[in-house]
């Protein structure tokens, strides 16, 4: 599945209307600075964004659930 596919598969943000995008975050160790302040390691996530107003949700699962998490919000 394409990056175009996946996004034209989201619903429009609940909050403003607007597109949403999807990314993925491999994963990665933060600095010291960053871990002296609690900041876990980022294991790889998902996460939604709106393009609009930005509001955005993470997840840890497959795309598909990511997609699924999304569309199962409630709109305004």
């Amino acid at each position: 599945m394409t990056i175009e596919e996946t996004e034209s598969k989201l619903k429009p943000c609940p909050f403003c209307g607007s597109n949403a995008t999807i990314m993925y975050v491999q994963p990665h160790s933060h600095s010291n600075k960053l871990k002296e302040m609690g900041l876990p390691d980022c294991e790889g996530e998902h996460f939604v964004e709106c393009t609009g107003c930005t509001c955005a949700m993470a997840f840890e699962n497959d795309r598909q659930e990511v997609i699924d998490g999304w569309n199962k919000r409630s709109s305004i």
